[in-house]
């Protein structure tokens, strides 16, 4: 504990250090404003209206870590996709998943989240599309049409948001149907053949009934080539398996191709206690899979097939490595033609006997309905309904070779009911009190084949897991005075999981438990049937005190969880196990300032969290009769110490300066089970001790012509590990990340035009990294989107 505090202080020296180079250095980055740093009329910032907490509120007034960005400035900022949102919130971080996890994401605010995007498992960040939980990390990469608003909420929502925020939040809000009548159409040329056309409209049908209709189409080809390692290499020994139309080129990744249409519907007679809104959204994601790339390859049991010398053909070595920092990849996507060796036997792997499409797709819809009703001056209900279904196909070819070492194709369904009530009452403005009760189910599918040849494993999955949480929940703010405010708040969760296993030959009989016949490991699996049960109670106290109208501080103490669950990939029956859920509890303290008559704006939280049975992967499992494993478990205790600012300055009209920075210190207190072979120097995944972004933006004012802004953005994290087990091979050494963004708009503020560049300096850099060295010999990283241009044309009407 001693050495956390002195971190602690040493760390606060250093941040307020930070804070004065923050004002005195023209440096932008995160925006805590919306929208836009739009002005009133005396040239101020606007304030951004949040409803972290049931209510509408200033966000300077809320007492909770909070990231504002409003669409205008994700759009100045070229961030067009939820994974772009942690390049500018401190200590969060929000990247595409590998391969390995299909079309998800993988997030984390403040070193809490989930990598492993099963649905068997809980997201450690919540995402919620305007106030409705969205369960699963599959297929979470979405697109950021027609908002806003993001909200970032760092630290654990548990009182306020509900289980799996134990992180945090992230929450979408789309722009509602208005009175006024409008929209715009855009559209979006640049590198790779890009092609993004966008568009809204907001209609009034009559004088209570509003109509808004938005779609996004965007398409980008591949920027990762999949090369004919045969063509490529033609006196290896092993046959080109393309047709060579493209020279030795035979596909690519990373390639996008997503279609969406919302709908929104807003029922708001003037004068009337009641507001009516309905939204139904539809989207179809066909992209690539995400760019993957071989970084270590070293299994010489695999080596390709000769005819009648299983000792003979080429090794699973280096050569299958492609150039350093290049964007290319022998990758097939198909078993075929290699001998495996399993328990000391060469083995002849079938040629051609499974074959994977390399997409990452997933198409979604959903509709929500949310019924607002005053029942009186001081007492408003509020009803939120939604529904969701999301199916998609993601293919993992791990061994980035023409040989099979792993080679998965997953269909994915996810299907999610909510609802939510809250009763919200003002007591003469002395207490404001919100009561509710939250219900979740979901029922999620997974099914297709997978191929580990090593582990004479080649089966079918069609596993089903069904969720349901219910939870009440309850929220008060005594205003002692004028400036002094007391917050309590309550939730209590029950969750209940099952998920029931199938395991089955290629062909469709059952595995057979006769030794060394395939899949003789798993025989007994298919039919059985695990079940997670469990209740939790949250808690949140915090006082906050408004010094001045330039100043408030806060401080409190809150609680959050990720949901247990089952093992989701056992080797054989007895590893069918529970595990319980993540806890953890913040103490935090925290100011928001607006100095120098709103010239300045400076929030900042310094935080310490005690976090308890953190699910740890084992992977030894002496009770079991396969020792090799992965079982989830509840195996390790840790404090994090961190602090965030957050500065924003308005020095002149039209010039926005911003910056932001995170620190974080982790430390392992106590590992419980060896068996995760985590030690108690390591670190957990997606911890950078350092986060920092800066940009700058300045609108000149051309006279009758128009205005022309510049805008450039930069992001840095320090290094950090991708896995629990810390090794080189899964470290990621963060690049310096540029945007940049030049815009004309037209005299009437009607139209515009816009020349944006995103990873300017071309930074060659890896998102993620896929390590199976012990058990495969085999290292892939998913690798960043290269230097790319884009030229955008809005009209606004």
């Amino acid at each position: 504990m001693t050495h956390i505090w002195k971190t602690a202080f040493s760390s606060s020296t250093a941040g307020l250090a930070l804070v004065a180079a923050m004002i005195a250095t023209p440096a932008l980055a995160q925006d805590a404003t919306a929208p836009a740093q739009a002005a009133d009329q005396s040239g101020q910032p606007a304030d951004i209206i949040v409803t972290a907490q049931f209510r509408a509120q200033n966000l300077q007034d809320t007492p909770i870590a909070i990231t504002a960005v409003s669409s205008e400035t994700l759009a100045a900022r070229s961030q067009t996709s939820v994974t772009d949102l942690g390049q500018f919130a401190p200590n969060v971080a929000l990247a595409p998943a590998t391969s390995l996890q299909g079309n998800s994401v993988a997030a984390f605010i403040r070193g809490v989240g989930q990598l492993d995007s099963s649905f068997a498992l809980e997201p450690g960040v919540g995402i919620y599309i305007d106030d409705i939980y969205y369960g699963t990390t599959y297929g979470a990469v979405m697109d950021l049409t027609d908002l806003e608003r993001v909200e970032v909420l760092r630290g654990p929502q548990g009182t306020l948001a509900g289980k799996n925020s134990v992180g945090g939040a992230v929450k979408l809000f789309s722009k509602k149907p208005d009175a006024t009548a409008g929209g715009f159409i855009e559209a979006t040329y640049g590198s790779y053949d890009k092609l993004e056309l966008r568009g809204s409209a907001n209609i009034p049908l009559t004088e209570s009934l509003f109509l808004r209709v938005s779609g996004v189409s965007k398409n980008v080809d591949g920027y990762m080539k999949l090369l004919d390692y045969g063509c490529v290499n033609p006196a290896s020994g092993i046959a080109p398996t393309g047709t060579n139309e493209k020279g030795c080129q035979i596909g690519t990744e990373g390639g996008i191709d997503v279609m969406a249409l919302r709908a929104a519907l807003r029922y708001a007679p003037a004068g009337s206690p009641l507001e009516i809104n309905i939204v139904a959204d539809v989207s179809k994601d066909n992209s690539e899979a995400v760019a993957t790339k071989l970084l270590y390859a070293n299994n010489p049991g695999v080596r390709s097939y000769v005819p009648g010398d299983p000792t003979a053909g080429i090794p699973f070595d280096s050569r299958f490595i492609t150039a350093s920092k290049s964007y290319t990849s022998y990758a097939t996507y198909a078993a075929g033609g290699n001998f495996t060796t399993v328990f000391g036997i060469p083995t002849q792997v079938a040629p051609g006997g499974f074959s994977a499409n390399p997409t990452s797709s997933v198409k979604s819809w959903g509709i929500a309905g949310t019924i607002d009703y005053d029942l009186s001056d001081m007492l408003k209900l509020k009803s939120i309904t939604g529904y969701r279904k999301a199916d998609g196909t993601s293919a993992i070819d791990a061994d980035g070779a023409p040989l099979t070492i792993l080679l998965q194709q997953f269909n994915y369904g996810h299907e999610q009911f909510t609802q939510e009530l809250r009763l919200s009452a003002n007591f003469n403005d002395v207490v404001d009190l919100t009561v509710g009760g939250f219900y979740y189910k979901a029922t999620d599918l997974l099914t297709g084949r997978s191929a580990i040849p090593t582990l004479l494993f080649d089966f079918l999955v069609d596993d089903v897991v069904k969720n349901r949480s219910a939870s009440a929940f309850a929220h008060a703010e005594f205003h002692v005075s004028d400036a002094f405010n007391v917050i309590a708040g309550l939730r209590y969760t029950d969750d209940k999981k099952t998920y029931d296993y199938s395991r089955r030959n290629v062909d469709g009989t059952l595995p057979s438990g006769a030794f060394f016949t395939p899949n003789f490991l798993l025989a007994g699996l298919d039919g059985l049937s695990g079940t997670f049960k469990g209740s939790r109670l949250d808690y949140r106290l915090g006082v906050n005190y408004r010094w001045s109208d330039q100043l408030m501080t806060y401080a409190q103490v809150s609680t959050g969880f990720k949901g247990g669950g089952i093992n989701p990939r056992p080797s054989a029956p007895d590893q069918v196990q529970t595990f319980g859920p993540e806890k953890l509890t913040t103490y935090e303290a925290g100011f928001k300032a607006d100095l120098m008559d709103r010239m300045v704006r400076l929030n900042g939280a310094v935080f310490l969290n005690d976090y308890k049975d953190m699910q740890l992967v084992r992977y030894q499992c002496p009770e079991s009769v396969v020792f090799s494993c992965s079982v989830p478990s509840n195996a390790g205790d840790a404090r994090v110490f961190g602090w965030e600012l957050e500065a924003s300055l308005h020095p002149t009209d039209g010039l926005s300066i911003d910056a932001s920075a995170g620190y974080l210190d982790f430390d392992y207190r106590k590992i419980t089970n060896p068996a995760t072979l985590v030690t108690k120097d390591m670190i957990a995944p997606f911890i950078s001790k350092w986060q920092l972004s800066a940009g700058i933006q300045y609108e000149a004012d051309l006279g009758g012509s128009g205005t022309l802004t510049p805008r450039i953005d930069w992001s840095w994290r320090s290094n950090y590990f991708y896995n629990a087990i810390n090794n080189p091979f899964n470290q990621n050494n963060a690049p310096h990340l540029v945007n940049a963004r030049l815009t004309y708009q037209g005299p009437d503020k009607d139209w515009s035009l816009s020349l944006g560049v995103t990873n300017l300096l071309d930074s060659y850099y890896y998102a993620g990294k896929a390590e199976n060295v012990g058990s495969f010999g085999v290292v892939t990283g998913v690798v960043g989107r290269p230097r790319e241009w884009s030229l955008t044309a809005k009209k606004s009407f």
